[in-house]
């Protein structure tokens, strides 16, 4: 009887050894495909080579790991021990918070002033900005902002003291509504809205287990939205009636996005979310506005409720300033096939919206593109331009802020210094024009240049800023007849 138990022990043993490569070749037990963005490994090539330094070995190892029995499963269980005894994610850039509420890291760097760009980049962009607005109101298009809400503003109360350690004084949330006060840009704060409306909210704005509004948050955020695009277009938009819908624990949409990408074996409990009905009521009067947005992933949520093609007389987002929707939809399409200034000529309503994540990187190149085409004849400013180069890297900007942090300086100073590394580079490459603005780049450097050019300003009795221009306009002409002689 012994002899028998420990055959049928032995046997069992095996079965379980070989139970992940039978469900890998035969597929038995459908599994659950992993949620987020799966990067697969392809099958490496062999060679002599690859075999005799060990990457051939490593590759294929890793190729196999990717293709093992019962992977989603395992995955998950491991992510399940570490969420629920560590509180430990492996979903990039997911943190948890107190009691075990979601955040993306991006937030809360924002909210604690950690990608701050400094008061000197904000002024110029908001200079660029003014100039845009004032040329498109010109041409009877209006420009508007519209600071979306965020998470870490929200739910300040549930972020981890070690998340908010070394938090600064300046934030880009509160430049942003300190330059727009100065300007003469319509503007809409949903952060600072949904904050006051949080305590008397029967439904949270932010679900617990996801990181964009909640679907009745959304609908909140769009009637207030639509008041403040029929103010500036005067076209007395459609109204949306929002009515009662379901109140059920089944969340939707992106109200458990983050949740989701976690992968975990059980989902954590989360409270009621409201889901309202809406509708849209056409007055007599009602004109539909053109509207151009350019946005986020926050303005999905609005899309694909349907709600620009209800209320505007068209569907036009722009996500990142670069894929156009709903056209990428049936084809991909961006904004480098097509003529931008001939679009935004064509609309009514220009809405740039922005949430605080990206508050830093505030209508991405959308300004500087305009700015640009409707003022050739400015003078580049090499230092802002490449800072703007980085800042819409997220890449790069990301290891200009950690090498920042490291360095113990400003991001503004770090931004500041990695332009400048850049613009070097360049010029040793060869790749930078010398056209006016790369002349008043060299000449800022140059003392000696500088003072002589600070004379001739006082013998003309004109500002020292003008002569410089002067100067580099000039030194731009010489330069152009070297090359077309």
């Amino acid at each position: 009887m012994a002899g028998w138990r420990k055959n049928i022990l032995f046997i069992g043993i095996l079965l379980i050894l070989f139970l992940p490569l039978l469900q890998q070749k035969t597929g038995f037990l459908k599994l659950v495909s992993l949620a987020g963005d799966q990067i697969s490994t392809a099958i490496p090539s062999f060679t002599l080579k690859s075999w005799a330094e060990g990457s051939f070995q490593y590759a294929y190892d890793k190729y196999l790991e990717e293709r093992i029995g019962f992977r989603p499963w395992l995955v998950r269980m491991k992510n399940q021990i570490e969420f629920s005894l560590f509180r430990k994610t492996n979903a990039s850039g997911v943190v948890v918070g107190k009691k075990a509420y979601l955040f993306e890291k991006d937030y809360i760097r924002a909210y604690t002033g950690k990608d701050y760009l400094g008061d000197w980049f904000w002024k110029q962009k908001f200079r660029r900005m003014e100039l845009v607005h004032d040329t498109l109101k010109s041409l009877g298009v209006e420009l508007a902002l519209v600071l979306e809400p965020g998470k870490a503003s929200y739910y300040p109360e549930y972020i981890r003291k070690r998340d908010m350690k070394n938090a600064l004084p300046n934030t880009n949330y509160q430049t942003i509504l300190d330059n727009i006060e100065a300007v003469d840009i319509p503007a809409l704060d949903l952060n600072s809205l949904f904050v006051k409306r949080k305590s008397d909210s029967s439904f949270p704005h932010f679900p617990k287990g996801g990181i964009h509004w909640s679907y009745s948050g959304m609908l909140e955020a769009v009637d207030t939205l639509l008041s403040f695009a029929d103010n500036i277009t005067q076209k007395n938009i459609p109204d949306v009636i929002i009515k009662n819908g379901e109140v059920t624990k089944s969340l939707r949409d992106t109200d458990n996005d983050l949740v989701e990408i976690l992968n975990l074996v059980f989902t954590p409990p989360y409270s009621e979310m409201h889901y309202p009905e809406f509708e849209f009521r056409l007055l007599s009067d009602s004109i539909k506005p053109r509207v151009l947005t350019i946005s986020d992933s926050f303005f999905f949520n609005i899309l694909n409720a349907g709600i620009p093609g209800k209320a505007f007389a068209n569907e036009a987002f722009w996500y990142y300033s670069k894929k156009i929707y709903p056209d990428t939809w049936s084809e991909p399409r961006d904004t480098s096939m097509i003529n931008i200034r001939k679009e935004v000529e064509s609309m009514d309503l220009i809405l740039i919206m922005v949430t605080e994540r990206f508050y830093y990187k505030m209508a991405w190149n959308f300004i500087e593109v305009l700015y640009k085409s409707y003022y050739p004849e400015h003078i580049r400013d090499y230092s802002y331009d490449y800072q703007a180069r980085i800042i819409t890297d997220y890449k790069w900007f990301d290891l200009v802020v950690k090498d920042a942090e490291q360095r113990s300086v400003t991001l503004a100073q770090g931004l500041k210094e990695h332009a400048a590394y850049q613009i070097w580079k360049d010029e040793q490459d060869g790749l930078l024009v010398k056209d006016a603005g790369y002349y008043v780049m060299k000449i800022r450097k140059d003392s000696a240049w500088l003072a002589k050019i600070e004379q001739k300003a006082k013998l003309k009795g004109i500002s020292l800023e003008e002569q410089i221009e002067l100067e580099a306009k000039w030194m731009e002409s010489q330069e152009s007849k070297t090359r077309n002689p």
